[in-house]
């Protein structure tokens, strides 16, 4: 005689495909709650960056133009939307009235590592140059690294005690007499 099948009794293909499924439904949803933790935080960056005057849209044209894989794409895009631009009249066209840049605005070789460095320095990348080693751009661009990494680290302080203090609705604490607004008593 055979026992009759009751609820819970399931073959062991079945349960294994039940435990399975419970398996990548459970990494499914935990991969979901950390994209939305995720875009909850960009979203509090871009309201911040929005408070402090810097639009959504420059910095997903910053982000997208940094992780190009080919850096050219982003430069070919903005010769193109010059064109347009030009074509509609809303800035000089280059090809009639010459450049748009003056020869003076142009970026040379050494100007571009200088940026390069900087932005690398500012942004908190690795300080790993892509130059040869020892080499006078390798040495341009650690230098310029170093003078971006200077100017973050000497101006966050302030500027992260000013962004909490307006949240907070506070002033924030006078750094050593750089106020403008202080009266001088010595005179």
């Amino acid at each position: 005689m055979t026992a009759a099948a009751t609820i819970g009794d399931n073959s062991k293909q079945e349960r294994e495909r039940r435990v399975m499924l419970a398996h990548y439904h459970r990494k499914d949803r935990d991969c979901a709650a950390k994209a939305a933790a995720v875009a909850a935080e960009k979203k509090a960056n871009r309201l911040n960056a929005k408070a402090a005057g810097i639009p959504s849209s420059q910095l997903d044209h910053l982000l997208k133009s940094f992780n190009a894989d080919d850096q050219q794409a982003p430069v070919d895009k903005l010769k193109r939307d010059m064109e347009n631009l030009a074509y509609l009249g809303l800035i000089p066209d280059p090809s009639i009235k010459g450049d748009l840049f003056t020869r003076v605005d142009r970026v040379d070789n050494e100007g571009m590592i200088r940026a390069k460095g900087f932005f690398a320095g500012l942004n908190g990348l690795d300080r790993v140059s892509g130059y040869d080693a020892g080499s006078s751009d390798d040495k341009l661009w650690l230098e310029s690294f170093d003078a971006g990494k200077r100017e973050y680290d000497a101006e966050i302080p302030d500027i992260m005690a000013r962004v909490e203090a307006a949240q907070s609705k506070e002033e924030p604490a006078a750094t050593g007499g750089d106020d403008p607004f202080t009266l001088n008593q010595d005179n």
